[in-house]
């Protein structure tokens, strides 16, 4: 695939951390997991779980 699973790959959407509410670049995967682009999946809290932020 080419991919860097540590770092993400291109960005798609602004996505929130679920837990404290910082905003990552993210992108989709295949299975619908969001990951944030250029971490190793976690926000700096320590959560793995994203929402794609609000349009505003």
């Amino acid at each position: 695939m080419g991919e860097d699973l540590q770092s993400g790959g291109e960005p798609e959407f602004l996505g929130q951390c679920s837990d404290c509410g910082h905003v990552y670049t993210i992108q989709e995967l295949e299975d619908g997991e969001l990951r944030p682009v250029g971490t190793d999946g976690t926000c700096t809290c320590g959560n793995d779980g994203f929402v794609i932020h609000p349009a505003e």
